[in-house]
């Protein structure tokens, strides 16, 4: 297929493989494989995680990093129940070598791989609902690449989480460059300094966004995307308001972590796709 097709550098988990032909009238004849590993047992039932994180990342590696250093460390609750999707574009930076070292470091953590062209570069839209079809788990959450969520952070979640359909916190910290900085390299492990980066000093942002939760960090039973997929345009802008808005007309009103703010990792003002 040389020159035929452009196929990306890595192909994701989730994709069924096929046998494919060419004949003599250049068709293409797809045939489904069933793969077999004698040493799985057959009737083994897989496990299905309780919350799905869709991260959508690209150019935004160590940033990402953090993000799963600080889910690996979450407590009060299973990393099995706990599967994270991955939207990112192969190639144009480490991810695929990042989440190497994630499944042998937290091999209780599931992590997805969900990869889109180039040209999807900006399309959050597009990247959230593709990878939506790769989810198991009955909440969705929703969380940008450079926010860290507390530590008991999805304890909190399933305190609440018979009685409520959509939980956002009640705002976030802006963390200065030099605290990130420190973050990145691995000098300040957030889980375990997290008091003390929620009074870091820098800008507290409580209920932005004229109270409307958007999706630098939400959590929504799984339904809600189902009945209200993402506007798909080719940036980041928008989107995030009109899915909170249509869900909302449905349900009345978020239910607020109070005292459970994220930390922002600063970004320096860069052009961010994360």
């Amino acid at each position: 297929f040389d020159g035929t097709h452009n196929l990306p550098l890595r192909l994701g988990e989730r994709l069924e493989p096929q046998l494919s032909v060419w004949n003599i009238d250049d068709c293409i004849l797809t045939q489904s494989l069933k793969v077999w590993n004698e040493a799985e047992d057959a009737d083994a039932e897989e496990e299905v995680a309780r919350y799905s994180i869709i991260i959508v990342s690209t150019k935004f590696t160590r940033r990402l990093q953090a993000v799963f250093r600080n889910i690996a460390h979450q407590e009060g609750i299973d990393l099995k129940q706990i599967e994270v999707i991955v939207a990112y574009v192969p190639g144009i930076d480490a991810t695929d070598d990042l989440i190497d070292s994630l499944v042998l470091t937290f091999p209780d953590l599931k992590i997805v791989r969900s990869p889109f062209a180039e040209k999807h570069l900006t399309a959050k839209g597009l990247l959230i609902n593709e990878s939506f079809k790769a989810t198991k788990g009955e909440w969705i959450m929703l969380l940008d690449s450079d926010t860290l969520i507390p530590p008991d952070y999805f304890a909190r979640i399933e305190a609440v989480s018979d009685t409520e359909h959509f939980i956002a916190p009640d705002g976030r910290r802006l963390l200065s460059k030099e605290t990130t900085a420190k973050i990145l390299l691995g000098e300040i492990e957030p889980w375990k300094d997290w008091d003390n980066l929620v009074s870091d000093g820098g800008e507290f942002r409580h209920r932005e966004t004229r109270g409307i939760p958007v999706g630098f960090c939400q959590c929504f039973r799984s339904e809600y995307l189902t009945k209200h997929p993402y506007l798909e345009m080719d940036h980041f802008e928008i989107a995030d308001m009109h899915f909170s808005m249509d869900v909302l007309k449905d349900i009345g009103e978020e239910h607020r972590l109070s005292g459970a703010p994220v930390l922002h990792l600063d970004h320096g003002g860069s052009q961010w796709y994360g």
